[in-house]
């Protein structure tokens, strides 16, 4: 038996706060709690973190890859990448990733030229932080498809288009997927984090399910990778047993500038949304044909306005029971798309409260692009809350990890969408476990749960979260992240 002592510990939303207490677990579950009136204790415990939506092997494959977020201009870009051209340690193609243009001081993106004159011919694939923008190098763009979406041939610039696709075209080498899910595994109990809704594509899956990572994982395929799939249920040729979701792209990101906003940029770019609203209702048949749970991402209001319509011609077509929620991804500007149809039965949210500590605050990305009125009442999670709609917090791994995020939701600069720390919480733990099919990790922490648990330095109801450290992570009662005498053993 081992046993943790805290100096407080949460249980569950609306619950008080236990005092100093010590807690038991054996055999992966918690056997007793205890007051522990005598601990000097500062640590804090609360059921672990779930990410509802991340990328887990593509959050491995960042640690592996160039990682440009330091970049703070165009000629930071060029140096870094020069400095690495000749490391194979990503493969043939030098794959980086993080760039984030909008704090630079004058945004501008290094030039296919200036690309070239540092990469010679080694093809050259960098993602921007959103993941919906990317730049190549000549040798790249000689590797892509003729024709195929969102590339910009005369500047290496791709939006959306191959760039979800790109790590199926040209998949790491087995070696390096091997690693990546070694080091998103210890990114995740780093990060206090037992249980992730992962969107992967199929080759990941596979190797996912060869490599069998101990975190709890639910996994959404692209819908692209459909055809795939259809093939590998057919043959039985995948564990396909962490498969949960089907998630399909309505527009791509306010950072990119891709996004399906309400109106313009503040530099008239006007962007729609990539499908129509048949085809919206199409993704929705495909997902009850296979029984799947619908995932779609969309950031900008007419993306939302989509889902909500096609969602109700589902409804009326089949009834509420046939696909149990629909899962709307960001949700960054529902407020223009709201009260719609929307329905706390029918939908969940799953939303991330760390672009709001990233890009949410004065002068910040979202101004930027939008304009201060807009910006501010972006992600507006205190009015799901209030509404009674299912809400999930995740990080969508920029950067992974729920510290930032819980600092968003608490700090959003709108006092009517911020939530406090209960109802923060939970939507990072019980809330997200639910949404998720994580079944035990839904229950308040008490006798009888799975002992999964996040050890902080200090009590986050005292202590900004700018303050707290993961101090231990408890998977399946074992010390999976921390110090080995944080526990004690009987």
């Amino acid at each position: 038996m081992s046993s943790i002592a805290c100096g407080a510990a949460w249980t569950g939303p609306n619950d008080q706060l236990l005092p100093a207490s010590l807690i038991e677990f054996s055999e992966g579950r918690i056997t007793g709690i205890s007051p522990a009136p005598e601990s000097e204790s500062n640590l804090f415990i609360a059921p672990a973190f779930v990410d509802a939506h991340c990328h887990f092997t593509w959050s491995g494959l960042q640690k592996l890859y160039l990682d440009l977020e330091s970049a703070g201009s165009s000629g930071d870009f060029l140096e870094m990448l020069a400095s690495e051209v000749e490391d194979e340690k990503t493969g043939g193609i030098l794959r980086g990733c993080n760039f984030d243009e909008s704090l630079w001081p004058d945004s501008r993106l290094p030039s296919l030229a200036e690309l070239d004159a540092v990469t010679g011919e080694r093809p050259v694939f960098i993602r921007r932080v959103c993941c919906h923008k990317a730049l190549v190098n000549t040798a790249m763009l000689k590797m892509l498809p003729p024709g195929c979406e969102g590339v910009d041939w005369s500047s290496g610039i791709i939006r959306e288009g191959i760039i979800v696709g790109f790590e199926n075209l040209y998949q790491p080498e087995p070696h390096i997927l091997r690693k990546a899910a070694l080091l998103a595994e210890e990114l995740c109990y780093s990060s206090g984090v037992t249980a992730v809704y992962s969107f992967e594509h199929l080759f990941s899956i596979e190797a996912l399910a060869m490599n069998n990572p101990s975190v709890r994982m639910s996994v959404s395929v692209f819908g692209d990778d459909v055809p795939l799939l259809e093939k590998a249920l057919r043959d039985e040729s995948i564990d396909l047993s962490r498969l949960r979701g089907l998630k399909f792209f309505l527009d791509g990101s306010i950072g990119a500038k891709t996004a399906a906003v309400s109106g313009t940029y503040l530099d008239g770019t006007l962007m729609n949304p990539i499908m129509n609203d048949d085809q919206v209702l199409n993704c929705l048949l495909l997902s009850d044909r296979l029984g799947l749970t619908p995932s779609f991402h969309a950031i900008g209001a007419r993306a939302l306005n989509q889902i909500d319509r096609a969602g109700k011609l589902y409804f009326e077509k089949t009834g509420p029971n046939v696909i149990p929620e629909i899962r709307v991804e960001h949700a960054e500007e529902l407020l223009p798309a709201w009260p719609g149809n929307w329905d706390p039965s029918m939908y969940s949210f799953i939303m991330q409260p760390n672009f709001v500590k990233r890009w949410q605050q004065r002068g910040g990305l979202y101004e930027k692009n939008l304009g201060r009125e807009r910006a501010v009442k972006l992600n507006p999670f205190g009015l799901l809350e209030r509404s009674g709609f299912s809400l999930g917090f995740s990080s969508d791994g920029m950067p992974f990890g729920p510290l930032r995020g819980l600092q968003g939701a608490t700090d959003h600069p709108s006092d009517e969408f911020r939530l406090d720390i209960d109802k923060a919480l939970d939507a990072y733990t019980l809330g997200a476990a639910s949404i998720c099919g994580f079944d035990d990790l839904s229950l308040r922490l008490g006798v009888g749960r799975k002992a999964d648990m996040t050890v902080l330095s200090d009590n986050p109801f005292r202590t900004a979260w700018d303050k707290i450290e993961i101090m231990a992570t408890i998977h399946n009662g074992e010390l999976v992240y921390g110090p080995s005498d944080i526990l004690e053993e009987k």
